[in-house]
């Protein structure tokens, strides 16, 4: 199932101070987890890229070339939303448009693919930062997801696409992941204590070496406001970004080792 997330955080908070607060404001306790989390890389852009192009170029079927279509479509898409406005900008010059998804209905559309200009462009881009796969495991229950961070809009909010399954053990989707060619990349624990706060969910987060922070998902900016007003907080207080960026405001990185443990 795909949603999108909005979500704030606000950071170094007195776990325990907080707790009583929300208890006091009405905040009910969900649950409390030990998060087992396993993050994989997908295969490199320009990889994916050739790949497609080599079907396109010499399509056996019309079934298989509709499904490269396809496939180029999800990588543009996913393409258009890492460049910035100096990649817009060089990719103008080359191809006459600011993002590559306006090509999958031209007609000429290999004319473009087969651009030596084109080809060097999308060489530049290998692993997708903004986009991976993570395996986690919430006490008895697994789960695999595709993280991918959207282009920034105009709510200065970080956009997170997330579609994710559930899976019956966190052993079996390691095998599976593997079998298609996967190895994680990093192992990280994690702990977090939920609350039900008018309906909405406050998540307590604790992360080996930094300090606890929460977070909490909304519709909108305005949304955000309005439940970090109740809680005694502003929208000018939070961060909207990944746990990784965290780590970074810290000077520390998540993956700094293939493991992070408490």
């Amino acid at each position: 199932m795909a949603k999108m997330e909005l979500e704030v955080k606000i950071l170094d908070i007195d776990k325990e101070k907080f707790i009583d607060k929300l208890e006091r404001k009405g905040a009910t306790l969900k649950e409390k987890t030990k998060q087992i989390l396993y993050t994989y890389d997908l295969a490199t852009i320009y990889s994916r890229y050739i790949d497609i192009l080599l079907q396109l170029q010499e399509p056996e079927s019309e079934i298989k070339y509709d499904t490269a279509i396809s496939k180029l479509k999800l990588l543009f898409f996913e393409l258009d939303n890492l460049l910035n406005d100096t990649e817009k900008m060089e990719l103008k010059k080359i191809i006459k448009y600011d993002n590559f998804s306006c090509l999958c209905d031209k007609e000429n559309l290999l004319d473009y693919l087969q651009k030596e200009e084109v080809s060097s462009f999308i060489k530049k881009f290998h692993n997708n930062p903004k986009k991976w796969i993570r395996l986690r495991q919430t006490n008895s229950v697994t789960t695999i997801a595709v993280k991918h961070i959207l282009a920034d809009d105009s709510s200065g909010l970080q956009q997170m696409l997330e579609t994710e399954i559930e899976v019956p053990s966190i052993e079996e989707a390691n095998k599976l992941l593997e079998a298609l060619g996967f190895s994680y990349k990093s192992y990280q624990e994690k702990e977090r204590v939920t609350y039900s706060f008018r309906g909405y969910e406050i998540d307590i987060d604790s992360w080996p070496g930094i300090p606890t922070y929460f977070e909490v998902e909304g519709n909108s900016r305005d949304d955000l406001a309005k439940v970090l007003n109740q809680l005694g907080y502003s929208i000018d207080d939070s961060v909207s970004c990944t746990a990784d960026e965290v780590y970074q405001m810290y000077g520390k990185s998540m993956f700094c080792s293939r493991e992070l443990k408490f």
